[in-house]
């Protein structure tokens, strides 16, 4: 398999450029943000950085749409990690590989197919190579479409990536690594191209208050904007809207909309916020209700709820108090306990129950940790 990255030459555009990451699976939301860019086929330019399918549970209908849309002009899709599943399967690549993805990947494209064909559960797969062949028949269009798109996109101005490059001349040696790259944005790079990524959320570049929003590196010219849909309880679709004269976001969720009923002005005097790499937490001393930890990632000591922690790991808590405006609507992302974690403005925080009109079926929800 030829490994060098497949690059993309386009000309500048006149009009809007509407860019969007990490779709994963989720055709309502990606289809409810179009409507909110008002994005025009045959008029705006449409940019997908990858992460099409996977995770989501609507990964056939969403590339199908891509599908459709790509019969436009100036639509273009570039392949991300996640989409490498269709490789494995139209080339027989990897197939050990690719069993151990989809045993613990309950939500992919490849499951979707199989069901499609009525081909019977996955544990019950015992040829692979045979597996691979039947689902290769009957979907060769949608695998070779995934197949075929490229890594990379260039135009004058910006360099379009799922995850991020080596250096703008060559790009990579590897088509791996504009696939893979963690924390692309701290890398020791400046660009005379506007790198756009997506990949890893943005979320994980937090420490004190969690902000789900596209992220603008200047000195660099770096724009990060996976906004953790599908991977993160709390996360969102952003899009990047590019033209001529202006640069603006947008972003949605399928959270519940919920209104607070009472102004609160808390004080935060040290927020923060447990990434997925600072997971790991020393448990230092344990109450009924909070435990003190030490995180070696961070290197600081904190207090974490106790349903935060799960075998050694906190992530995705905060204690960032979210200050609310009576009246105002809130997205509803966890509730434990007398708590409930809230987004507002792409930003995590938590409050008080009371502080929220809340139905008793949204009281009685599950914590999600993702």
């Amino acid at each position: 398999m030829n490994r060098k990255p497949v690059i993309r030459h386009l000309p500048d555009f006149d009009g809007r450029t509407i860019v969007i990451s990490d779709l994963h699976g989720n055709d309502t939301l990606f289809t409810r943000l179009l409507e909110k860019c008002s994005y025009k086929p045959g008029e705006d330019r449409l940019i997908l950085l990858g992460d099409l399918v996977e995770k989501g549970t609507q990964n056939l209908d969403i590339l199908h749409h891509i599908m459709e849309l790509s019969k436009y002009p100036e639509v273009y899709a570039i392949m991300g990690n996640c989409d490498f599943v269709a490789k494995n399967v139209l080339y027989s690549y990897r197939l050990d590989y690719l069993r151990k993805v989809l045993t613990n990947r309950k939500e992919s494209l490849i499951h979707e197919m199989a069901a499609k064909l009525n081909l019977g559960p996955f544990e019950d797969v015992q040829d692979m190579n045979s597996w691979a062949a039947t689902i290769r028949k009957g979907f060769l269009e949608e695998l070779s479409f995934l197949n075929d798109l490229p890594h990379v996109l260039i135009t004058p101005t910006y360099i379009f990536a799922h995850s991020g490059i080596e250096n703008e001349e060559t790009i990579a040696d590897d088509f791996r690594y504009v696939m893979t790259r963690y924390h692309f944005e701290e890398e020791d790079h400046h660009f005379s191209h506007i790198v756009v990524v997506g990949h890893m959320p943005v979320s994980e570049y937090c420490h004190r208050r969690a902000d789900f929003s596209v992220r603008l590196e200047y000195q660099k010219n770096i724009i990060s904007i996976d906004g953790g849909n599908a991977v993160k309880i709390a996360g969102q679709l952003n899009a990047l809207i590019i033209s001529r004269n202006y640069m603006e976001t947008v972003s949605d969720d399928l959270l519940d909309r919920v209104k607070a009923v009472r102004t609160t002005r808390p004080k935060n005097f040290a927020p923060y916020y447990v990434t997925w790499a600072d997971s790991e937490l020393q448990i230092l001393e344990k109450r009924e209700k909070q435990s003190l930890v030490y995180s070696p990632g961070a290197h600081r000591r904190f207090w974490i709820d106790n349903e935060f922690l799960v075998d050694g790991k906190g992530s995705n808590f905060t204690n960032y108090e979210m200050p609310l405006n009576a009246g105002e609507t809130v997205h509803l992302v966890n509730v434990w306990g007398h708590k409930a974690q809230i987004k507002k403005n792409s930003i995590l925080g938590w409050t008080d129950i009371s502080n929220l009109e809340l139905s008793e079926e949204q009281k009685a929800r599950p914590l999600d940790l993702s």
